[in-house]
């Protein structure tokens, strides 16, 4: 067991409980209720704390710092692993491959087995070793000189060389198709045949014949690339090698052209050779190329050794983009086209074109698209004569700026990624991609989807020598390749980077990783595996779960999925309400204890409550979007029409395409279009009735902040009405004091010891960093004198610790605070405390925070509000409040367009747009339109099959 005794991290209540090991363990409960405060904060936090402890003070300042949590004691924690949503890498160096440790083992692979294939002519290029040159030359049985190259510069230089090659012993050497003895006599001779430019020649280590013993050959050409530096040369008479008369005549023919070359033939003393070259290095003489040998480090485009020179190994470049700078090409010069320079700062840039385009016969008068080439680039490279930089020279100019932030936010407006013209976006040197396996270069398996390269590895087998040596590399690739399959991520290409991944397919590549781990007794804290997973791939996530139990770890999660909760072998629910109302354990025990008891979770599972979800009638549409041609990613060709007025929920398996057209294409195409923002959607042909909306809003799973400053009342905008009713105050009025006064980010009101922060970081050098309460201020933010103004008895300090609900019945009377307070209510976050560090938010507290703030800026404008996934996190009672804010947004005249998974919501919708119908080049389409109903009669619709199937579709009990 592990035993946790009295644990209060957060809001947990002195928590007592007992957690089998080797199980699969669900936390459950509403949300805030304290499930991640006892999961991740405690369980995981120990447990890495006491492996992390087991080092020495040098190794832990380069590891990561946890701090005790707070709880009586805790005992049996085994090593931990957490894997969330949060902590992914925002750059394109990190991918799929790399995350899941594909990629090494496919360098591994490459280093071991490829075969080298020259650029130039494209014929296989190998290395030699003197004991198979050996063996192949005893095989033939034929008479042969073995030797090595050497160049001679000049007739003085070139004496001296053959001097020494004399005192070292060699006697004999052919010059231009001649051979010499190396004797003081033949010297002399021998320098005047050496031409001004230079020569190469072939110093003979020995004389063969056809019964000569493999040791001799051995040695003989141990010599010969010893002395060669890496490179011998073999020539085997015409006549014992059983060439034909035809073949020595142009053998020969070839020979007295290059003489001295790299040809295959060669004739001495008028008799014709067959010239092999022996190297230990990998060059293709034909084409006089080297290659590098293969080593892991060519294969990694984040090593220069393999990464291509001029993306340096990021595959993309970044430059302006015209399609942002001039986002609409039907407005002409005069009017603004040129987005950049109709900001105030800049727009002395476009008063110089004005003022030399009529000299240089551009119009300003007509649509940007009209202008000719010869136009274009004058506005792009400008005009040197008239002191005019044109876009490239402004650019520039930005770029030699870019020292200064707000430089630097501007210019990334009207930058894109373009794929890099020297690689083609491969990220690897032509050396790197000169190696292949089969007909595929490190480059093109990386491409490649999952699913792809397991496939291919099946019908493109290894030569008998090397399935040996490639044996664990292959094993280990095809392992994790399979836990990607079975996490329903078979479909993402391995180069795909993990910024471009939703936050579930973020989290189910490192699930990938630590099942691809093959460690044993640890403990896995998992924050909502499920999130992102269509239904249908639910169960084989389960089985890769279970996996992980399997071998002995007890895995932990955190999750409101209804199949996840009824196959975990015990259950924890946490309650019974949010914040200060939660924090203790209102049940423990099996599924099936939990599916009897009359808990908050489990009623909703055995549909005992809900039933406003369940028997939804669909709302009319008041109009309707109508996308055409969308093809970007996956998309094929894709039109579709988004109803407006209603809840509109987009469907479909992960990967299907569903976040390339509705984030990707519809969003950006709005942003761009409607509110004129600088962004490029996905490719489409037309996009029509965008004047039924005036705004549009996308409420994502992106921090609110990373700030620890910013909190859910100043998010909210709250903070502002509040500091007015206390500089109201009889006292603060007395005092002097402004609104200004009552912030923690102004140095009038903060306490200048910890300058608002209400703590203190103490640097202990080789040990963890240890944050302490302000002893100034005592962790309240302000000075005394501030804390002295009181508003019903109660500080600025004490206000700011309180809940959105406490907040709310203490400000009575405050009309705009309690307007601005009620929002949070309404979404279901009223036990947040106000105080609270928006870092600390869940991503599914900082969306409703997000559509908190919009509500209670009481904006009037018909909005399309978009949205990704916004059940992730919640309970099933936190979804029924969420769906009545959706309610009220639609009264109010408001659009919703929802990507999501959760059946409940499924059902809630008036309208559904069924994405598939697989994933990854198996989408790209829409499979079933229509309300709930409509879609559960449909047989080709997977979304239709789990609704008419599913145990919420049923009537409640």
């Amino acid at each position: 067991m592990i035993s946790i005794r009295g644990c209060r991290v957060h809001n947990l209540k002195g928590v007592d409980v007992d957690l089998p090991r080797g199980k699969l363990i669900a936390f459950c409960g509403l949300s805030g209720s304290g499930k991640t405060s006892l999961a991740l904060d405690t369980l995981y936090a120990e447990g890495q704390r006491s492996y992390i402890e087991s080092f020495s003070a040098y190794t832990r300042q380069f590891l990561q710092r946890l701090d005790k949590p707070d709880c009586d004691s805790i005992d049996g924690i085994p090593p931990a692993v957490a894997v969330t949503r949060a902590g992914g890498s925002k750059t394109n160096r990190s991918t799929v491959a790399t995350a899941t440790e594909i990629a090494d083992h496919l360098r591994l692979l490459f280093a071991k087995s490829a075969t080298l294939y020259c650029t130039g002519c494209g014929k296989p290029v190998t290395a030699d070793d003197p004991a198979s040159a050996a063996e192949e030359l005893h095989g033939k049985g034929v008479r042969a000189m073995i030797g090595f190259p050497i160049w001679l510069p000049d007739r003085t230089s070139g004496g001296e060389i053959l001097l020494g090659l004399q005192q070292d012993g060699f006697v004999r050497i052919i010059v231009d198709g001649e051979s010499f003895h190396l004797s003081d006599s033949d010297r002399s001779s021998l320098a005047k045949k050496i031409p001004r430019k230079g020569t190469e020649c072939i110093v003979i280590v020995d004389r063969v014949s056809a019964d000569s013993d493999l040791e001799r050959l051995t040695e003989s050409i141990e010599t010969a690339m010893g002395e060669g530096h890496g490179r011998a040369v073999i020539l085997t008479e015409f006549g014992e090698a059983g060439e034909d008369s035809a073949t020595q005549s142009d053998g020969a023919d070839v020979v007295r052209e290059r003489p001295s070359g790299f040809g295959r033939f060669l004739v001495v003393d008028g008799r014709p050779f067959q010239r092999s070259i022996i190297s230990d290095q990998r060059r293709c003489d034909d084409c006089d190329l080297d290659y590098p040998d293969p080593v892991p480090r060519l294969f990694n485009f984040n090593n220069p050794l393999g990464a291509c020179e001029k993306c340096e190994g990021f595959g993309e470049l970044v430059d302006f983009d015209m399609d942002l700078v001039v986002p609409d090409k039907s407005v002409s010069i005069a009017d603004g086209a040129i987005a950049p320079w109709n900001t105030p700062a800049y727009s002395h840039e476009l008063d110089e074109l004005l003022a030399l385009a009529d000299d240089y016969g551009i119009p300003v008068d007509v649509p940007f698209s009209k202008l000719k080439k010869k136009q274009l680039r004058l506005i792009q490279q400008g005009v040197p004569e008239r002191k005019f930089g044109g876009l490239e020279g402004f650019f520039a100019w930005l770029e030699r700026k870019k020292y200064k932030m707000h430089v630097r936010v501007f210019a990334s407006r009207y930058r894109s990624y373009r794929l890099c013209d020297q690689c083609d976006g491969k990220r690897f040197k032509p050396t790197a991609l000169a190696y292949r396996i089969g007909d595929r270069s490190i480059a093109d398996m990386l491409s490649m989807c999952a699913s792809e390269v397991a496939e291919f590895f099946q019908s493109t087998p290894l030569p008998p020598k090397q399935q040996a040596i490639a044996k664990e590399p292959m094993r280990q690739i095809d392992d994790r390749i399979g836990y990607l399959r079975s996490v329903g991520l078979g479909y993402l290409e391995l180069d795909r980077p993990l910024r471009t991944l939703s936050g579930g397919e973020t989290q189910r590549v490192a699930l990938t990783s630590a099942l691809g781990g093959d460690l044993v007794n640890m403990l896995y804290v998992l924050d909502e595996p499920t999130a992102g997973l269509h239904p249908v791939d639910v169960e084989a996530l389960v089985d890769c779960v279970r996996q992980l139990c399997d071998r002995g770890n007890t895995v932990i999660v955190v999750e409101h999925n209804d199949v996840m909760i009824r196959q975990a072998d015990h259950v924890v629910e946490i309650g019974p309400g949010a914040g200060a109302r939660g924090g203790e354990i209102v049940f423990e025990g099996s599924p099936k204890q939990l599916l009897k008891s009359d808990s908050l979770t489990g009623e909703y599972l055995v549909g005992a409550r809900g039933a406003t979800l369940r028997t939804h009638q669909p709302r009319e549409p008041q109009g309707q979007i109508l996308l055409k041609g969308a093809s970007g990613h996956n998309l094929r060709d894709v039109d579709v029409k988004i109803p407006l007025g209603v809840l509109c929920v987009v469907t479909g398996v992960s990967g299907s395409g569903k976040s390339s057209l509705v984030q990707d294409t519809l969003l950006a195409a709005v942003q761009q279009r409607k509110l004129g923002q600088a962004v490029k959607p996905l490719p489409y042909q037309s996009i029509t009735g965008l004047g039924q909306i005036q705004d549009c809003v996308a409420v994502d799973q992106s921090p609110i902040s990373r700030s620890p400053r910013s909190c859910p009342v100043t998010f909210l905008k709250a903070f502002d009405p509040i500091r007015k009713v206390f500089a109201e105050s009889p006292e603060a009025k007395a005092r002097g004091l402004t609104p200004s006064h009552f912030t923690f980010n102004s140095a009038k009101g903060q306490c200048p010891a910890c300058e608002g922060a209400g703590v203190q970081q103490i640097d202990m050098q080789f040990l963890a960093d240890v944050s302490m309460q302000c002893p100034e201020c005592r962790g309240t933010r302000y000075r005394d004198d501030i804390l002295k103004v009181r508003y019903r008895d109660r500080t600025i300090a004490d206000v700011l610790a309180m809940t959105a609900l406490e907040a709310y019945e203490f400000f009575r009377g405050a009309a705009k605070v309690q307007a601005k307070l009620k929002r949070m209510i309404d979404v279901g976050i009223g036990y947040l405390p106000l105080g609270q560090a928006a870092t600390t938010l869940s991503s599914g507290e900082g969306q409703r925070l997000k559509l908190a703030a919009f509500l209670a800026s009481a904006s009037r404008k018909r909005t399309l509000f978009i949205m990704d996934e916004p059940t992730t996190g919640l309970h099933f009672d936190d979804l029924v409040r969420l769906v009545d804010c959706f309610d009220a947004l639609i009264a109010d005249g408001h659009s919703l367009l929802v990507v999501e998974h959760n059946p409940l919501l499924m059902l809630s919708a008036d309208y559904l747009i069924d994405m598939g119908p697989g994933a990854g080049k198996d989408g790209g389409q829409v499979v079933a339109v229509g309300t709930p109903d409509q879609l559960k009669q449909n047989p080709d619709s997977q979304t239709g099959r789990v609704l008419a199937s599913s145990e919420f579709a049923s009537s409640p009990q």
